[in-house]
């Protein structure tokens, strides 16, 4: 727990700190391998780190070198890819980034700061180099009314941090195991999207270690660039080592409701009619395929409410709509709600570990696209196969502020999150997946549609340049020339290698 930090001048080096003795037992067993030691577990990976015992930065963390260690890292939430790093750095402090960053830039070394691993097409994973693992700095403070909060720390626990106090972030994510500097490197999106734009919208502040090894604070009104280019970023510029975090306002209950439709049409444009809803909560959406080949579409929806008994009141923003049947959910804690989806994603991480394979796509379409895009997946067998769950969720791209976040160019737009998986014996194989993924992928690019990076997909260099746009593109290069001149952070998107 953080309560109080120094300021710090825009822009430094930072010096090696004092030697403790747990950067000792780290540094000693690093030391003791690249000397030409042999660890029980190693025996090869003495050649793989360049230099001498004494080039390795002191460290209030940990360097591993372990093969058990760096196969942990060397594969993601889809398991498609495979990059084995030669180490793994669990850093102490955020110099510590900055430290590694800077060896990474002498040696000629590729290094990415690793979350929970829940990109799907190794975004975050390093050949031959470094991979920075974020869980180690998670710790989270208060500044006022507002959070800061390391990378490694889980929204799960920034939520209940906020609640405690009455607040939440304006956007949460649907799994509260997924990091801070996972999410706003990539975007983070949510239900409330629609009216707060995404989780990168809502950060005040940051300090970033730039792929020069220099620890910088940030802002609209300070080092903006380095703060434009570093929210959905994709790591390219610098590494989140802070984030503060806007907060707002938190009711006590959240009251859900299903509304069932059999019209895609009907679907749709009742939640684009719900994005300008006054008192609306929490808004999402699925596209279903029933047993006997037909379509059913649900609109979840819900209002927020202070008290058990404003949460049983009917809301207004029903009126007009055109649902075919509703369902009224019981309500809940704020805190429940957020959480409701833990069983499932405890199971989803279980089977990644037994080998289950993941292909997912989520883009954001035109609302106008999303008709013709959904009617084809749900009723093509080629495109359908291995899906387990179509969300769709109504967003307004005007509210999504921050350049490197791309959205259509529409007044409304559509969330499409399409989850693929192979299950075992008797599935589709991961090949036959990603097949299905890369054909549907270039429908929606067809189609206007933008994607969301970390679980897309590697796209090409004119598929990027498509998705940013020259202008945008052009921007991205020249603060990745700037911030990261030996082109040392991040590899796995492949937008600049």
């Amino acid at each position: 727990m953080r309560t109080s930090r120094p300021r710090r001048s825009p822009s430094r080096k930072l010096p090696p700190p004092p030697i403790t003795r747990r950067s000792f037992v780290g540094r000693a067993a690093a030391a003791s391998l690249l000397a030409g030691a042999a660890p029980p577990r190693v025996v090869f990976v003495q050649s793989r780190i360049p230099g001498s015992p004494r080039d390795l930065p002191s460290l209030d963390g940990h360097v591993l070198l372990d093969e058990a260690d760096r196969q942990l890292v060397a594969a993601d939430y889809g398991g498609h890819v495979s990059r084995l790093p030669v180490a793994v750095v669990r850093p102490g402090t955020a110099g510590d980034v900055a430290r590694m960053v800077d060896y990474a830039n002498k040696h000629d070394l590729r290094i990415a700061m690793r979350g929970g691993g829940h990109s799907q097409y190794g975004q975050s994973q390093v050949a031959d180099g470094i991979v920075i693992d974020s869980s180690t700095l998670n710790g989270i403070g208060w500044h006022g009314d507002t959070i800061d909060a390391q990378p490694g720390a889980r929204w799960g626990e920034v939520a209940k941090a906020a609640l405690r106090r009455g607040l939440i972030p304006p956007v949460m994510v649907d799994a509260m195991m997924l990091t801070v500097g996972g999410t706003l490197s990539v975007g983070g999106t949510g239900e409330t999207g629609y009216r707060y734009g995404a989780q990168v919208d809502n950060v005040l502040e940051l300090d970033v270690v730039t792929g020069a090894g220099e620890l910088s604070t940030c802002s609209p009104d300070r080092n903006r660039e380095l703060f434009e280019m570093t929210l959905a970023g994709l790591g390219q510029c610098g590494i989140i080592v802070r984030a503060r975090l806007g907060l707002v306002p938190a009711s006590n209950f959240v009251a859900p409701r299903t509304l069932t439709y059999h019209n895609v049409e009907n679907f749709l444009s009742d939640q684009a009619r719900l994005t300008q809803a006054e008192k609306l909560g929490l808004l999402n959406g699925a596209a279903i395929r029933t047993e006997d080949g037909r379509s059913r579409y649900e609109v979840y929806a819900a209002s927020f409410a202070g008290s058990a008994a404003d949460a049983d009141h009917r809301p207004g923003w029903l009126n007009g709509l055109r649902f075919a049947s509703e369902q009224p959910a019981p309500r809940m804690p704020y805190w429940n709600y957020l959480d409701r989806r833990r069983a499932g994603v405890t199971a989803s991480l279980a089977a990644v570990k037994r080998g289950v394979r993941n292909a997912a796509l989520v883009a954001t379409l035109p609302h106008h696209s999303a008709p013709e895009i959904l009617t084809h997946v749900l009723s093509t067998p080629e495109t359908y196969i291995g899906i387990w769950t179509v969300e769709v969720s109504a967003k307004v791209p005007a509210r999504c502020m921050r350049p490197l976040l791309r959205m259509p160019d529409a007044e409304i737009a559509c969330e499409l999150r399409v989850q693929r998986r192979s299950t075992g014996a008797g599935s589709p194989d991961p090949k036959t997946l990603l097949t299905a993924t890369n054909a549907l992928l270039l429908r929606v690019l067809a189609a206007g549609g933008k994607i969301y990076p970390p679980y897309c997909p590697i796209l090409s260099k004119q598929q990027w340049l498509e998705h940013y746009g020259p202008d945008t593109l052009q921007r991205f290069a020249a603060a990745k020339k700037q911030f990261d001149p030996n082109n040392v952070l991040t590899p796995g998107p492949g937008i600049f290698s």
